[in-house]
């Protein structure tokens, strides 16, 4: 796979000489593309076969599931025309007339050209066809009225391929196409305005993902990547981790682990640049960098012995966290299998602590090149107040103190939101 990847030139080549590839080579171009468009995330349940659907996208408004992509002619695209296809990813109507859900990023891939949604449709249909349905998408009342998404798009929804500018570089295109329409990286780092479409006017300042928060990434020394250098964000594109910067956990190290690490260089390279020319969007939240806070301590040792209650925040990171993340916070390891640093760490140094929670909750998982990077949950070991005690000492001690007011009420909305038990009742009690 890697190989193969590596092999394609970048991808503002001329579409009329994809347009006359065929066969082989168009696959493999396909293949390209959807890995670089994260089709398998949607598009996949967990542990399911490849693009049969049945993947739950959680909204405000409700679950929405994935559909099957498969070159299933009963529940897939076996039998959609390419006119149906490119308009059901680039205008978001789908086969039978229904107006898409914008789960479903066509405001991003609309930018596609035409020659690169259909490569995408030839791989799809060259990969083994899965019969099965998907679970079927039942909003409640008025969100399960698709003909209103017809009003949504008029606010919303600016149809049109994505023209490379004369004015900037081809790397710079390159990188513009990938994020803005490929890797379609504002459908989760852009905020939403009150009808729930991207607010263009802060592009890539940051998005509520609901249990976690999809960062700045804009050039914000203090909320976004500012002070990264251009390897720093190619290696965490890369990798999913930069010591001393972020480790990636949630949505993002999905995409990752599905996406981005199979992109050659030149591709990170010009995500980088392009990123990196992006307007400044401060957060008055965001007093300094979000890997500048903290430092190292052993304060706990101070309490052995003292008989403190198991509900303390320092007893539960004693007895949870030190032992991968070090007495001190600051990692274990060195190389790929390293254990990050609790201290500048942009997760806890963000202002909220909703993705430190998330991460406690819902573990790390990267299934990468290299091997597998692995965190496990503890929303089965720790109760809500015992999770909301630990996140207000770890952003107390080692991160950002405005993230330490997070409170197990909150916990348990996330643990419901996230589909997660609650742990047996014995592990909850304060006394043996």
């Amino acid at each position: 796979m890697k190989k193969t990847l590596l092999a394609w030139l970048p991808l503002l080549v001329s579409s009329s000489l994809w347009a006359q590839q065929s066969g082989a080579e168009l696959i493999q171009r396909g293949e390209y593309l959807a890995r670089a468009a994260d089709c398998t995330a949607c598009h996949t349940a967990p542990g399911g076969p490849a693009f049969g659907g049945g993947y739950p996208v959680n909204t405000p408004f409700g679950v929405i599931y994935g559909t099957n992509i498969s070159a299933d002619k009963k529940f897939g695209i076996g039998n959609w025309s390419d006119d149906e296809f490119v308009a059901a990813v680039r205008d978001g109507i789908g086969k039978d007339g229904d107006q898409l859900y914008p789960a479903m990023p066509y405001d991003a891939f609309t930018k596609m050209t035409r020659d690169d949604v259909l490569a995408i449709k030839a791989y799809l249909m060259s990969q083994p066809a899965v019969h099965q349905s998907t679970p079927k998408t039942d909003l409640s009342f008025p969100f399960n009225q698709r003909w209103g998404m017809r009003f949504w798009k008029w606010f919303n929804f600016d149809r049109g391929e994505l023209k490379p500018d004369p004015a900037q570089s081809a790397q710079w295109n390159q990188g513009r196409y990938l994020v803005e329409a490929l890797a379609h990286c504002g459908t989760c780092h852009t905020p939403r305005n009150l009808t729930m479409g991207m607010d263009t006017g802060k592009a890539f300042a940051g998005g509520d993902l609901g249990a976690w928060t999809a960062y700045n990434i804009t050039p914000d020394k203090n909320a976004g990547i500012g002070n990264w250098s251009q390897q720093d964000l190619v290696d965490y594109l890369k990798t999913g981790n930069v010591p001393g910067r972020a480790s990636a956990s949630g949505p993002m190290a999905e995409a990752v682990e599905h996406s981005l690490q199979y992109l050659p260089d030149a591709d990170l390279q010009a995500i980088a640049v392009y990123l990196r020319s992006m307007p400044a969007i401060a957060d008055a939240q965001q007093s300094k960098p979000r890997d500048s806070w903290g430092k190292a301590s052993q304060d706990y040792l101070d309490q052995r012995g003292t008989g403190i209650s198991p509900q303390d925040g320092a007893a539960l990171f004693n007895g949870n966290c030190a032992a991968c993340h070090g007495a001190d916070g600051g990692g274990t390891g060195k190389g790929f299998h390293a254990y990050p640093s609790l201290f500048n760490h942009g997760s806890t140094g963000a202002a909220e602590g909703k993705n430190l929670v998330s991460v406690i909750l819902n573990g790390v998982h990267r299934d990468m090149q290299q091997g597998e990077i692995l965190m496990p949950s503890f929303a089965s070991e720790l109760s809500d107040s015992q999770i909301a005690q630990l996140s207000h000492y770890i952003s107390q001690q080692f991160g950002n103190p405005a993230a330490a007011d997070i409170s197990a009420e909150q916990v348990q909305k996330m643990r419901a939101d996230a589909g997660l038990p609650q742990p047996p009742t014995v592990l909850q009690a304060d006394n043996p």
